[in-house]
């Protein structure tokens, strides 16, 4: 039997939850630091975790720490001068992970890594931009597991592809704020280091959440979902339904992840569970806050 992996997204997905949710299942966390220290962030970034309730039910916060980052904290992915969210106000104490970058006030999930996170920052002036190559490279240098880089460098691609296409610029001319980068590469890579741990052949996902109203960003307000997200949805003809809740609940990262790693979107395969992982988002909603991953077994059909 393969082994496969469900994520099931009733209030969305950003990389701090599937973060959460995959520590929350068995990944283990020092493993993922490990990845980090691979990447050469380690003296940027510490992750931690709580067990936190959304809605009561119990669930994995993953906190993706930015040590040397002080002041306010600046738009998350940027294309050209349009700024763009990108996940990254992380849990990062950037805010609350206002899902994207924006400052998102919205973002359910608090991203900020989308302002996911929380970033407790502490002195960088970050005028530094990297782009899709700079970004590249870090991965490449990394000597990470064979599927671990595939996988990071074509989320990376799909998200720079989507970002290039809102703002009407090549994916490589996109550029990405000192704090959002960082950010984005510790969710995408550590997100794919944990399936890969795991040894997840298959991943699946539900449908996606809508979401509603508008986040701000520094051009005004942006209605949601974002444009990146939309163009994601757009380029993978992602399956999507409404639940009611007026806020961002798909970051741009969390979009790029699931339609980079995951093989559909919709209904549950046939499926043997054999643990379930839960992340948990920011803010409280008005149904429980987080990102159920499911892995077991696909089962065949017997004919």
């Amino acid at each position: 039997m393969t082994n496969i992996a469900y994520l099931d997204c009733p209030t969305g997905i950003a990389g701090d939850m599937c973060l959460g949710a995959l520590v929350s299942a068995g990944v283990p966390l020092a493993y993922l630091q490990d990845i980090v220290h691979k990447l050469g962030l380690d003296r940027e970034v510490k992750l931690w975790t709580e067990s936190v309730q959304r809605g009561g039910i119990e669930a994995t916060k993953m906190h993706v720490e930015l040590l040397n980052y002080n002041g306010a904290e600046p738009p998350t992915v940027a294309a050209e001068q349009v700024h763009s969210h990108t996940d990254h106000v992380h849990s990062h104490s950037h805010k609350e992970h206002t899902h994207d970058s924006h400052s998102h006030e919205h973002d359910p999930h608090s991203h900020k890594e989308h302002s996911h996170k929380e970033h407790s920052h502490k002195e960088h002036s970050h005028k530094f931009h990297r782009h899709l190559p700079d970004i590249e490279k870090i991965i490449r240098e990394a000597k990470l597991p064979k599927q671990v880089e595939v996988w990071s460098l074509a989320t990376f691609k799909e998200l720079a592809i989507a970002e290039g296409a809102v703002h009407g610029i090549a994916p490589e001319a996109v550029h990405f704020h000192e704090v959002g980068a960082i950010d984005a590469i510790v969710d995408i890579v550590c997100t794919c280091a944990g399936f890969d741990w795991l040894e997840v052949d298959k991943i699946y996902c539900s449908a996606l959440p809508a979401g509603g109203g508008y986040v701000d960003c520094d051009h005004g307000k942006m209605p949601v979902p974002a444009p990146a997200t939309l163009k994601l949805w757009e380029m993978h003809e992602v399956t999507i339904f409404d639940n009611g809740i007026k806020k961002e609940l798909v970051t741009p990262t969390g979009a790029a992840i699931a339609v980079t790693l995951c093989e559909k979107f919709g209904e549950v395969p046939l499926m043997k569970i054999k643990k379930v992982g839960l992340g948990a988002g920011t803010q409280d909603l008005e149904i429980p806050n987080t990102l159920r991953l499911w892995v077991g077994k696909k089962k065949k059909i017997m004919k």
